[in-house]
């Protein structure tokens, strides 16, 4: 017969369980990477109850550094300071061996070099917890202090390195399909990802604004002919990489051949779109090349066109139409944008 402390231990233990089971199946229902990142972390601040909460993570499969998500809570980190761990570092090792979750005191204790644990000093965690998946480090999350004032129980730190071993299968998992659905140069996703996407909204289609952004880089063939293809390669990473940083979580944006690139925006009008492609547009014009010692500037060309259900029936109708204002804004002398009318 259980006393009254065991049961009370025994119905938690049921509960912690049955709140893991949920955790687990939302988590694995995130196709999306960022999404799920940001579940994780919604996740871990509610149990932890928590205001600060931050996300250590390698964003692309080349990453050789952990490096603090863009989605943090909280904690208003210094702009001018880099918020890195390298892979190879002391703390990175520690971390992977820990059986559990860690404070700062506790953590200290493992690392010989304090430079490696600079970003933890400035954001001054209460408590660090690996993810980790068969011994590798998939991330590390990151809270601040309780809003109740008090430390985390045993039993609570348990929970959460529960929370973030489910997150581990579900960002290994989810980074699989990120790898198998991106080109590998530029980090977009591929064309045939792109199409499938643009097929989902169209088959739920409830009304919401889709642009699509069609965009070449000028001259690219002269580019590769008088520098090499090395080179070529250099400055199509750097536009998908100027490109990325355009575009928001709910936006997909994918090589779609060569220098070819397409983008695919939700819920903002024409104007806005306007005003998204022109800043990708004025940066790469702005962005300068060193080759040989010499300066190299290119340009790149934009049509836009707006989803309109009575004569998009299928993708390539909308992409032909951007394609269509694309090739205008190539005739009309390059390093321009123009938009599809009717």
């Amino acid at each position: 017969m259980l006393n009254t402390d065991e049961k009370d231990r025994y119905e938690q233990k049921i509960k912690d369980l049955r709140e893991l089971i949920d955790i687990s199946k939302s988590l694995n229902s995130n196709l999306s990477y960022a999404t799920l990142l940001d579940s994780l972390l919604l996740t871990c601040m509610g149990r932890a109850m928590v205001v600060k909460a931050g996300l250590f993570i390698r964003h692309n499969i080349d990453s050789t550094d952990f490096t603090l998500y863009r989605n943090y809570e909280g904690f208003n980190p210094d702009k001018n300071v880099d918020f890195a761990i390298p892979e190879k570092s002391d703390l990175i090792m520690s971390l992977k061996k820990a059986k559990g979750c860690l404070t700062m005191p506790e953590l200290l204790n493992d690392i010989r070099q304090i430079s490696d644990i600079k970003p933890f000093t400035i954001l001054e965690p209460s408590l660090i917890i690996p993810i980790v998946m068969k011994k590798d480090l998939q991330g590390i999350i990151v809270l601040g202090e309780r809003i109740t004032g008090t430390g985390f129980s045993d039993e609570e730190k348990v929970f959460l390195r529960n929370v973030a071993d489910l997150g581990a299968i579900a960002i290994h998992n989810t980074f699989l399909l990120e790898v198998s659905s991106t080109d590998m140069m530029t980090h977009l996703k591929q064309k045939h990802i792109l199409l499938q996407h643009l097929r989902d909204l169209f088959a739920n289609y409830n009304g919401e604004n889709i642009t699509i952004l069609m965009m070449d880089i000028d001259h690219f063939k002269g580019l590769n002919d008088t520098y090499g293809h090395s080179f070529g390669d250099t400055v199509l990473k750097e536009v998908a990489s100027i490109i990325l940083k355009n575009v928001r979580v709910e936006d997909m944006a994918a090589r779609y051949g060569g220098e070819e690139f397409t983008i695919v925006l939700r819920y903002i009008d024409n104007e806005v779109a306007l005003k998204i492609a022109e800043r990708i547009r004025s940066t790469i014009e702005q962005k300068e090349f060193i080759q040989n010692g010499q300066i190299v500037k290119t340009s790149i060309s934009i049509g836009l066109a707006g989803y309109n259900r009575e004569t998009d029936l299928i993708p390539v109708d909308l992409i032909e139409r951007a394609d269509s204002a694309l090739y205008k804004a190539k005739e009309n002398g390059r390093n321009r944008i123009e938009v599809y009318e009717f």
